[in-house]
């Protein structure tokens, strides 16, 4: 179904045959809080886009990219049903540079690799950095990323906004598409690594399993602890145990928790208290 009510009996049974999508969101969710300010690029019909928006309330923002003039009215027509006042919606693809670009849809995808029997479009791209320095933003929290290939295009069009804000990364790693473009997981990896940031490979499929490089479906990016000040940490800590709930936790919070403790000791070992 394009159309959908997240939350809804119907939303929730379309998730549970759906593994991937499941494990998106959930990680979202996981990782996601109040008052984020997100770029949400390759938005499609707005399921991801939905979920972050309810997890940043009403005091974050998220910019949302689709291209795709059929996918992007289905994304506009999802935030209305879901009530999502804290969205700006942009008909833009995101990469390296500025202008217009060749895209492929096929099915119920699009990227720039080209695909048999795809209908050929011609849509208006920008980079991550013009993009924020037109809407006189300067800060970004949380870059979400589905773009089938232009992962690597994307990061060398943000690179002067994760070298200054050092933003968190979810991106969907799409092989054959970079493939297609002699690039390679490696290269994202290694790209996002010069920059300073440690990288997690994930399945979203089963989260709490072990992911490679070679065999994930995601990335996961965050800088190092000595990026943040240790009041930082503490209050991201306390933040998370606050969004644990009592039954169910979800393996991925508790690998952030960790996480977390452990940059924290590491930043007041390096302070000396």
């Amino acid at each position: 179904m394009n159309s959908f009510v997240f939350g809804s009996e119907e939303f929730q049974c379309e998730l549970q045959e759906s593994p991937h999508h499941a494990g998106e969101v959930g990680f979202l969710q996981s990782v996601l809080t109040p008052g984020m300010h997100v770029i949400d690029a390759g938005a499609n019909r707005g399921v991801t886009a939905v979920a972050i928006a309810k997890e940043i309330g009403g005091e974050g923002h998220l910019y949302a990219f689709e291209p795709v003039p059929e996918f992007y009215a289905d994304l506009k027509e999802n935030l209305l049903r879901n009530g999502a006042e804290n969205v700006s919606a942009h008909p833009l693809a995101l990469s390296n540079r500025r202008g217009r670009i060749q895209f492929y849809k096929h099915g119920g995808a699009s990227g720039i690799t080209p695909a048999q029997d795809a209908e050929v479009l011609s849509v208006e791209a920008t980079t991550v950095t013009d993009f924020l320095a037109e809407q006189g933003q300067d800060r970004i929290d949380f870059l979400n990323l589905d773009c089938e290939g232009s992962e690597l295009l994307v990061f060398r069009g943000a690179e002067r906004t994760l070298e200054n804000h050092g933003p968190q990364i979810f991106c969907e790693i799409h092989r054959g598409y970079l493939g297609e473009l002699d690039q390679s997981a490696d290269d994202v990896v290694g790209f996002l690594t010069e920059l300073g940031y440690e990288v997690r490979p994930l399945q979203v499929e089963n989260l709490d399993g072990e992911a490679d490089v070679e065999k994930c479906s995601h990335v996961y990016a965050r800088r190092p602890a000595d990026e943040d000040s240790v009041e930082e940490l503490e209050e991201k800590i306390a933040d998370l145990k606050g969004r644990i709930p009592i039954h169910s936790v979800r393996p991925a919070m508790m690998q952030e928790l960790e996480e977390l403790e452990e940059q924290l000791r590491a930043a007041q070992k390096d302070r000396g208290t």
